[in-house]
């Protein structure tokens, strides 16, 4: 998941050359690469990468490119080894220097304006974040704009010093996210604007649209779902009755009937037989809120993929919002959004909240509304 963005976010800096690439020798000195070829990726800087940005950081590159005013670079052949850079380290951003050290600029470290210049863009608490790089300019660079920082060991660069001093960049992200991990809220929050992110509006809309046309020839609506599915069956019911005009029913909300069913014909059976009770036509619609989307083969949710597998034998039209891989419901659902996985252990709560968030927008709709809401309508009135 990426970074978030916000005034207080958090990010880490990274110096480029000899943290996310190795260092070219020339004459025995560290030097940037200048060609394609001479640019060679450190093994596990994605990796480290990556976990940075799962935990809410953003990341960004920061560095001196002083070939360029030397006449030694293009400002092309910088943009084109960046790109390469950027093709396999999901960095959010980057600045570099491209001045000398006569030239007396703001950017070059080991001042600190490329630093302070990202923060000001994106929002960033400097004082919760962090300079990570292999020379002292980076050191003096990040101290002075107020980041925590932590020097790269490297061969060359026995005489610089920095605040905490590792081999690896992976071992500067252990420090980083020992010290100062994020809370629950902060992560469960962070992975929640991932998830929105990887949405398809386009998905919904086509959704909307499918509803409308039910709507249109005079379809009914079933809500399917078991524990918070059945919660949300019951919400969803309302809204889709009250604001969008569609006559719709829930099977879990007869608890006489659903428990009858249980009891004398299984559980299995249970939605199923709901819908044939009701006389489940092709005009109709069965919406399902499903984490699994239910399987057969697992055992899971069966009353769930028997009443789906009615309602496409019966030729109505099967709605899902669904988790992972959207189980047997997406399989065979002709609108179906899957709520994608930012985090295996909390897929649950991410997918029943983003199936709130769908069907709220479903009623909400302009293909959709046609009851006002009190609140809008209230304010609309003063």
């Amino acid at each position: 998941m990426p970074g978030t963005r916000g005034d207080g976010a958090r990010a880490v800096f990274l110096d480029r050359d000899g943290v996310l690439n190795a260092v070219v020798l020339r004459d025995g000195r560290p030097a940037s690469p200048r060609t394609p070829d001479e640019l060679v990726v450190e093994a596990g800087a994605a990796a480290a990468v990556r976990r940075l940005r799962e935990c809410g950081y953003l990341v960004f590159a920061v560095t001196n490119q002083p070939d360029v005013a030397r006449g030694l670079l293009t400002e092309a052949a910088l943009a084109e080894l960046m790109s390469r850079v950027e093709a396999e380290i999901p960095l959010d951003d980057w600045r570099s220097c491209i001045h000398d050290d006569v030239d007396g600029c703001e950017c070059r470290k080991p001042r600190p304006g490329m630093v302070q210049g990202l923060a000001r863009v994106w929002g960033v608490d400097l004082a919760a974040s962090y300079l990570v790089g292999d020379s002292w300019k980076d050191m003096e660079a990040g101290r002075a704009a107020g980041c925590r920082t932590i020097l790269l060991r490297r061969d060359y660069n026995s005489e610089a010093r920095g605040g905490q001093e590792v081999g690896t960049l992976d071992e500067a992200v252990d420090i980083i996210l020992a010290a100062d991990r994020p809370t629950h809220a902060l992560r469960f929050l962070a992975e929640s604007r991932w998830i929105l992110e990887r949405l398809d509006p386009a998905a919904i809309e086509a959704m909307a649209a499918a509803l409308a046309e039910l709507r249109e020839r005079g379809g009914r609506l079933f809500f399917l779902g078991v524990g918070g599915g059945a919660g949300h069956a019951s919400h969803a019911v309302n809204d889709f009755r009250k604001i969008a005009g569609i006559e719709s029913y829930a099977a879990t909300d007869n608890v006489a009937e659903l428990t009858a069913r249980a009891n004398d014909e299984g559980w299995e059976s249970t939605f199923v037989e709901y819908l044939r009770g009701s006389r489940l036509r092709r005009e109709d619609g069965v919406f399902v809120f499903s984490v699994g989307g239910g399987s057969l083969e697992r055992g899971i949710s069966t009353n769930l993929v028997r009443a789906v597998a009615y309602a496409a034998e019966v030729g109505a039209s099967v709605f899902g919002v669904v988790g992972r891989d959207g189980g047997f419901t997406a399989r065979v659902a002709r609108h179906c959004i899957v709520v994608p996985t930012a985090n295996p252990e909390t897929v649950t709560p991410h997918t029943e909240t983003f199936q709130a968030l769908v069907w709220h927008l479903l009623v909400s709709h302009p293909k959709l509304q046609r009851g006002a809401m009190k609140w809008e309508s209230v304010e609309a009135a003063r």
